[in-house]
């Protein structure tokens, strides 16, 4: 990969309450209210959404970061008075289904889930609430030695959301993900990475160019269909309480790769001593569980 230049850049900020930036294969969608701290309203959250869809569509992005504008990442729902959550169930017309109230945090954090290309939360500040529950369903967790999280739904009276309930102890263990959803207390970056809930923590005027050295990790080293499926192998192993069907799982997965492109570029190169070249993401059925 090169350095970004005008050529190879494209911002758009046709989004209300985010921005989106494509250089060099990397995304990077942007929080971008910093006058509030990235505090949530319905319109971040819908925006940041339809971002990441529109990354996960994109042959040209292999990889994802999320950051925040300013000193924050975010510092959750941007609360201006008592009916601030009750306003966002009246405001939030599309997450209402047929059964009933969808957060959006949680409808992003199930995209996230869902995404083909790899999601590098560069924790530039502070993240609270929906902050670290978003943050909590992306793949690598780059953070400033600065920023503070915290779960603190109980302390304002509501529950956890974002799905955080279900990521939260897959990253950190059921004690930890009790401590810290029970009590909502706030916890510095040490805590967060001993935890095993942050991958790299950094100086705060690092972060970005630490997460964009792991971006180009995919964008120059691997093959998007590989990584896709590997996210899938991921995520699906937590429904077994045997090894025995997740090897299985692999083993068919991988018997599908040998003859495939990819495995011959990975071999040659390799055999060549020279960078792969990899093929855009598969998106036939057959690469999919």
């Amino acid at each position: 990969m090169t350095g970004s230049s005008a050529a190879q850049r494209a911002v758009n900020r046709s989004y209300d309450e985010v921005d989106y930036e494509i250089a060099d294969g990397v995304a990077v969608i942007t929080l971008d209210a910093p006058q509030r701290r990235n505090g949530m309203r319905v319109q971040m959250l819908v925006d940041a959404l339809h971002a990441l869809d529109r990354a996960d569509r994109d042959p040209d992005v292999r990889a994802v970061i999320v950051t925040g504008a300013g000193e924050s990442f975010s510092v959750g729902a941007d609360l201006d008075g008592p009916e601030t959550l009750s306003r966002a169930l009246v405001e939030d017309v599309d997450g209402h289904t047929p059964t009933g109230y969808r957060e959006p945090a949680g409808r992003i954090s199930e995209r996230l889930f869902s995404m083909c290309k790899p999601v590098i939360a560069a924790l530039n500040g502070h993240a609270i609430g929906g902050g670290a529950t978003i943050a909590a369903a992306m793949d690598i967790r780059i953070a400033s030695e600065n920023a503070r999280f915290g779960f603190v739904f109980t302390q304002r009276g509501v529950v956890p959301e974002g799905a955080s309930s279900w990521f939260l102890p897959r990253l950190v263990g059921l004690g930890r993900a009790a401590d810290w959803l029970l009590t909502g207390r706030v916890f510095d970056a040490a805590e967060a990475y001993e935890a095993g809930f942050l991958t790299k923590v950094v100086p705060a005027d690092q972060v970005m160019s630490v997460a964009h050295e792991y971006a180009r990790l995919f964008a120059r080293d691997t093959s998007p269909t590989s990584v896709a499926l590997s996210k899938r192998l991921l995520s699906s192993a937590w429904l077994h309480s045997h090894p025995g069907p997740a090897a299985a799982q692999e083993s068919r997965i991988y018997a599908g790769r040998v003859d495939s492109d990819d495995a011959r570029e990975g071999v040659m190169s390799f055999l060549e001593r020279r960078p792969a070249v990899f093929p855009p993401l598969d998106p036939s059925p057959a690469q999919r569980f």
